[in-house]
């Protein structure tokens, strides 16, 4: 659905302002019922990161006291369940290609599993080298791996710009834009109305926030001016909000507690309208990078895997 036809389906959808304060306790003022479930995996990923750097950190800072050594011991067998995470991460591109794992829950499944083996892994190979370098061959198959990670977490960033989270479900840019028109058609219910002025403003920030000619430069500078713009158009709109409820309050004579509630379920739904819009307008771009980064993250994974076993055989050989 192009940024036309989210004008004219909103002008369809364009309602007067209702003579009475809308029931707030209606569908748009509810919280999205994703909202809670989406806080509870960020804060997840957040503590996996945090506890990540934490036991780098801590592998970091008593390497020179030799606890573990790589060839005997337990600094051996971290190695060794390092290195076999490190293959179980071929299972999840095995899997999404197959009809019974790669749908679904199941699929949202074998990926977090996927990103759970890709932090674990090295983690364990970097207790298990002592967080030093060693041979010829275990240098590189240390560094090939600190490329693979590095690219795997390049990957999830992308990865979260085209897909539901981390669901494994795809954006789509048409339902986003739907999703925009009826947010609209919720914010002017939410202000009692506004005579269209802010349809008109949000309609303006689509139209402002979809690049003309998506080339791959102009793509990449339209994304990173992305927040700039998002901060200054909300607030424009957020100003239109508080005029128009001022004066709709006032003419309907709201308590301070339905002016509060009134203005704080726009808020919501202006932030919502602003993320589908923004969303929807770099879903190109980001979609353009994942396809490069899998051109690039296949042959470096492919490459640690070819080291790795040089260095296995070489450490049990020489």
């Amino acid at each position: 659905m192009s940024v036309a036809a989210l004008k004219s389906q909103t002008r369809k959808e364009e309602r007067p302002a209702s003579p009475a304060s809308p029931d707030l306790r209606g569908p748009h003022s509810k919280i999205p019922r994703g909202a809670e479930k989406t806080a509870k995996k960020s804060f997840g990923a957040t503590a996996v990161g945090m506890a990540t750097v934490a036991l780098i950190t801590f592998g970091f800072m008593i390497r020179r006291q030799e606890v573990l050594v790589p060839g005997e011991g337990l600094g051996y067998t971290l190695g060794l369940v390092g290195g076999l995470m490190m293959l179980l991460l071929l299972v999840y591109p095995a899997f999404k290609r197959s009809r019974f794992f790669g749908t679904g829950k199941k699929a949202a499944f074998w990926f977090q599993w996927h990103m759970l083996l890709g932090i674990a892994g090295p983690l364990l190979i970097f207790f298990h080298s002592n967080f030093s370098l060693g041979a010829m061959n275990s240098n590189v198959a240390l560094f090939s791996m600190i490329l693979v990670a590095g690219s795997g977490v390049i990957g999830r960033y992308i990865y979260t710009h085209i897909h539901s989270g981390l669901s494994g479900a795809r954006l789509d840019v048409g339902s986003l834009l739907t999703q925009a028109t009826k947010l609209m058609a919720g914010i002017e219910e939410d202000v009692g109305g506004s005579g269209g002025l802010l349809t008109k403003a949000l309609a303006d920030f689509s139209t402002r926030a979809t690049p003309k000619r998506p080339g791959i430069l102009q793509s990449a500078l339209h994304v990173m001016m992305m927040p700039v713009q998002l901060r200054l158009s909300q607030s424009h709109i957020m100003a239109q909000v508080h005029r128009s409820i001022a004066h709709n309050g006032k003419a309907q004579n709201w308590t301070a507690a339905e002016v509060k509630a009134h203005t704080r379920a726009a808020k919501n739904h202006v932030s919502e309208f602003m993320l589908a819009v923004s969303r929807a307008a770099q879903f190109a771009f980001w979609e353009r990078m994942f396809a490069l980064w899998h051109v690039l993250h296949v042959p470096l994974f492919f490459l640690l895997l070819v080291s790795g076993v040089i260095h296995v055989v070489a450490v049990h050989l020489y």
